[in-house]
């Protein structure tokens, strides 16, 4: 039980030091920030007291005032911070006795070997230019991650070694040779008794049980009253907090210890074909966040996908109106997981599960399971009319953005040398079938970039004069929001000149138009967001369905009567909100793919199931164009350009990787101050053949 209790702390250890390191550093460099400012403001008030031959003082040069003076921002900033903190280490700041000055001194050397941390700019520009061809650029970081990997420990010993001899001058095991020195060690701030100072100094010096005798002398600091200044007392309690973060580094019993309780990593690794197979289908939200879950478990995982990138597709229909690339809001699902050791990543397309073999079929191959995870998501549903299909092509994938991104512009060029106004009225006439949030999305984007995208690039015609249509079967579009954004929303649509039919059924699709009722609507460009329809999950396991395709779950989203089978987002039927269904979005299917990784990680230890499954909504976002969205947030409802600012910054949040967070702000922010869209790019041969 004891091991068991120690191997459950160190495997907590690297959680607390990723999420408490990076805010160390940041509270240490703004410290560092203000106390070289403060300085540099003494130095100038003391230059300007003793005039301009004043009694030997150094009045700095311009150079060196603006160096102190641009110091602190870029030290709060983290500019710069490894250059900055080696340039203040060889100035000065700091003595070499580990009292107060000597917290300093160590502060500034673990600035220069560890870096800012993640909380900084130095961080975002590497992520950049570990991609960039700059030879220099690429030489200084391996440099900085030779010195972070080879220094660190010799640091954190010395570090030890220097604070176990401050607190061992007050308990007597100091030669008395070193006894006058004792006033200065921190032994004398923290009002130990002798034997106490001894055991922490032993405990600190050889790293054995580190962070509770650092915690303790951290918890004694705000004690010191007036024996420190404030600076120094909140230099000591970061050297502290650091070493109680950190560890004591590898040169220590702990880790000894730790080594010993633990599997190395070869042994890990040579284990994994000892552990049981998870088998996750799908790189939608749901599966990614169930791997992600079983990062610590003792299992092996294969992800199966038929393509080899998560897509961030509540974006999607940004690529199909031109605002936005491909790459920027899909990421390689390989560099998600190429930390995680018990990740294997398969391209392929399944084609069927054997619950006898417990087999996931993948054409002619097969792969074995012990658990299996379904977040294979959702298609097009044309509610028994597929063969409208080639003529209203729905979104559901980067290949459909793209090719519903060359029908837009395709029809803008056949517009151009129209033989007569009817043929350009069609080619002009774009019909969005569907009042959800991707109906209204779409139809949006296309008016404004019918409207205020393309003004003064064509001269046979106006692209303003084109009409976008947004037919609905309901009484109110965005059914799911409340009645009063569905009306702003409709308003905001129709403000764009968008029209709107509601209560409106399509009985018929074919190339030259669409039929609406009594209505036929000449149209070359119709684009589908009606409906969707589950993937065959429920085929696959001979499990009953609901209406929309869907395989019904229990209440821990395991298949009913299939022993280890989950199936979770767009292909699960869950009456896990509040016991109405889990609607088909994003944060249900990440909430759910967390949920079924702690249901297998239980099982897998051999404790207790969690409770049921609980979807938590926190809102509902749809945006119709610039400054024009609606939000649902709780009991929250804006509309209007706060739900736009609101709904952009919730979306930048949501998007995987930095780099795509940047790229996507730059375009948004290119396209808010030009009007002009980013990838106006036909590149779909498919929009050609239709053209024709």
């Amino acid at each position: 039980m004891l091991r068991n209790a120690f191997k459950h702390l160190v495997r907590f250890a690297p959680k607390a030091r990723a999420l408490c390191v990076p805010w160390l550093l940041l509270a240490t460099r703004i410290w560092f920030g203000q106390v070289v400012l403060v300085h540099q403001i003494m130095a100038m008030a003391e230059s300007s007291q003793g005039g301009v031959a004043g009694a030997g003082l150094h009045a700095p040069s311009s150079v060196e005032a603006a160096l102190h003076g641009i110091a602190p921002l870029l030290l709060s900033a983290g500019l710069l911070t490894r250059p900055i903190a080696l340039v203040l280490l060889a100035g000065g700041y700091g003595s070499i006795s580990l009292g107060p000055g000597g917290a300093t001194l160590v502060l500034l050397a673990w600035l220069v070997v560890l870096g800012p941390g993640p909380l900084s700019l130095d961080a975002m520009l590497a992520r950049g230019l570990a991609w960039a061809p700059l030879g220099p650029a690429r030489q200084i970081r391996k440099i900085y991650e030779q010195v972070e990997r080879y220094v660190s420990p010799v640091l954190l010993l010395v570090s030890r070694a220097g604070l176990a001899a401050s607190l061992s001058l007050a308990s007597g095991l100091t030669p008395s040779l070193f006894s006058q020195a004792a006033h200065h060690s921190l032994a004398t701030l923290f009002l130990f008794p002798s034997w106490v100072d001894a055991i922490l100094a032993f405990c600190i010096a050889f790293g054995c049980m580190t962070r509770p005798a650092t915690f303790i002398c951290a918890a004694m600091v705000p004690l010191a009253g007036i024996a420190m200044s404030m600076d120094e007392r909140l230099a000591t309690l970061l050297l502290l907090l650091m070493f109680v973060v950190t560890g004591p580094g590898v040169i220590s019993v702990d880790q000894l210890l730790a080594r010993w309780m633990l599997d190395s990593p070869e042994r890990e690794e040579s284990r994994l074909d000892q552990y049981p197979q998870v088998v996750v289908v799908g790189g939608g939200f749901g599966g990614i966040e169930t791997v992600r879950g079983l990062r610590n478990s003792r299992c092996r995982i294969t992800l199966i996908d038929q393509r080899n990138h998560h897509l961030f597709q509540p974006l999607l229909y940004q690529i199909a109106t031109a605002a936005l690339s491909p790459g920027e809001i899909a990421t390689p699902i390989r560099s998600l997981f190429r930390g995680q050791r018990n990740v294997q990543v398969r391209l392929g397309t399944v084609t069927g599960v054997d619950t006898a073999t417990r087999e996931v079929l993948i054409g002619a191959a097969r792969v074995k399971f012990d658990y299996l995870v379904l977040a294979t998501g959702a298609r097009h549903s044309y509610f028994g009319n597929d063969h409208w299909a080639p003529y209203a092509p729905g979104l559901k994938s980067i290949g459909d953005a793209t090719s519903i991104r060359s029908r837009l512009l395709r029809a803008f060029e056949e517009a151009e040398t129209a033989e007569d106004e009817a043929a350009r009225a069609a080619w002009l006439t774009f019909i969005i079938v569907g009042g959800g949030p991707t109906g209204i999305e779409l139809a949006g984007a296309i008016a404004e970039l019918a409207h205020h995208g393309m003004d003064q690039e064509y001269h046979t015609f106006d692209p303003s004069t084109s009409r976008v249509i947004l037919v609905h079967a309901g009484s109110r579009i965005l059914p799911t929001f409340p009645p009063s954004l569905s009306a702003a929303a409709e308003h905001s649509l129709r403000k764009l000149g968008v029209t709107v039919y509601l209560d409106t059924r399509v009985l018929g699709v074919d190339q030259n138009g669409a039929d609406l009722g009594k209505d036929r609507i000449a149209s070359r460009t119709i684009l589908w967001a009606a409906g969707v329809a589950a993937s065959p999950v429920a085929k696959w396991l001979n499990q009953p369905e609901d209406a929309s395709g869907r395989v019904r779950v229990n209440d821990d989203l395991s298949v009913p009567a299939v022993e280890g089978v989950y199936a979770i987002g767009d292909a699960a039927s869950s009456l896990g909100w509040k016991g109405a269904a889990v609607p088909g979005l994003a944060p249900a299917a990440k909430q759910q793919g967390k949920y079924t990784a702690r249901v297998i990680d239980a099982q897998l230890a051999g404790h207790r199931r969690p409770p049921p499954f609980r979807y938590r909504h926190f809102g509902s976002l749809a945006t119709i164009g610039r400054q024009a969205a609606v939000a649902e947030i709780g009991p929250i409802r804006m509309w209007g350009a706060p739900a736009w600012w609101f709904w952009g910054a919730a979306h930048i949040a949501f998007l995987t990787g930095g780099p795509n967070r940047a790229k996507v702000m730059l375009d948004w922010l290119w396209a808010y101050v030009t009007y002009r869209r980013s990838t106006r790019l036909i590149t779909d041969p498919a929009s050609d053949r239709q053209s024709d």
